[in-house]
């Protein structure tokens, strides 16, 4: 979109400037062409967020999605129970990451610095989950070790890949902390897996919020930790490296997950929260 006529006789900080001041005088014409400002940019920003869900509408899908299992959590007050408020603040925190992703790309700008801190953060979470849900005390010690250790090697990943953190620009994706977050995580889930099914605390799977959240889990990562390897090299900022349809494949599962998150929120009980 083109700005308009007016906008381009001076330059953007005289502009803004004399607009200020005009507002603060009382002028009705410079406070009318400052509000068209305004407008104008905002449609221009519009712009740019339709633009990009038209062209990568199966990549934008799930910053939408990641809604609705924080409705349905906060619609069963599955929150009173720890794990879930763990995943409230997961989900919260996702969505925060995703949209102002969603707004850099928009606007054509790296945005994989907040990729990159993403992963330690969100495994923090992910992992805390497990600490409550398994049983053995071995495992949760285990459990907690892990997160000291993942988020160090996380910043120490990042800066190795990116040794000048100030060039956002160019800064480029981690390439071993997104597997080894997809491990670590397959091996939770299943040592979980392991615990319900030796014990048999759980009467009916189907209805166990957990254990539907674990399923959702358990796809995603399964898939992701063949494709994290690559993106190192395919998911740069300037001349990446396309792999076709694989590059969806995280998307697609991104978008299993998040149902299956709903679908278990949606079966929580108060009265049984501890069970479950």
């Amino acid at each position: 979109m083109m700005e308009a006529p007016w906008a381009m006789d001076l330059p953007a900080p005289i502009i803004a400037k004399k607009f200020a001041g005009a507002w603060f005088n009382g002028s009705s014409t410079y406070r009318f062409l400052f509000q068209q400002r305004l407008l104008t940019n905002g449609i221009f920003m519009f712009d740019n967020y339709i633009g990009l869900c038209t062209r990568h509408p199966l990549q934008c899908l799930p910053v939408f999605i990641t809604i609705l299992p924080i409705i349905i959590l906060l619609k069963r007050k599955a929150y009173i129970s720890k794990p879930y408020l763990i995943l409230l603040i997961f989900l919260i925190f996702k969505l925060a990451i995703d949209l102002i992703m969603f707004h850099l790309a928009a606007h054509r700008t790296n945005n994989l610095l907040f990729y990159n801190i993403s992963i330690p953060v969100s495994y923090t979470l992910l992992a805390g989950m497990f600490i409550y849900k398994l049983d053995s005390p071995i495992f949760k010690k285990l459990v907690a070790l892990s997160i000291v250790l993942f988020a160090l090697f996380s910043i120490w990943d990042m800066m190795r890949v990116n040794p000048d953190m100030n060039d956002s620009h160019n800064h480029s994706m981690v390439p071993y902390a997104s597997t080894i977050q997809c491990i670590l995580m397959i091996l939770w889930i299943l040592l979980y897996f392991y615990e319900i099914m030796v014990s048999m605390k759980i009467p009916n799977l189907f209805n166990s919020t957990f254990f539907w959240i674990c399923c959702g889990f358990l796809l995603y990562y399964s898939s992701f930790v063949f494709i994290a390897p690559v993106l190192h090299y395919t998911e740069k900022w300037t001349n990446p490296l396309s792999i076709g349809f694989a590059a969806n494949i995280s998307y697609i599962f991104e978008i299993f997950y998040l149902l299956a998150i709903s679908v278990g929120l949606f079966n929580f009980e108060k009265q049984h929260y501890a069970k479950y």
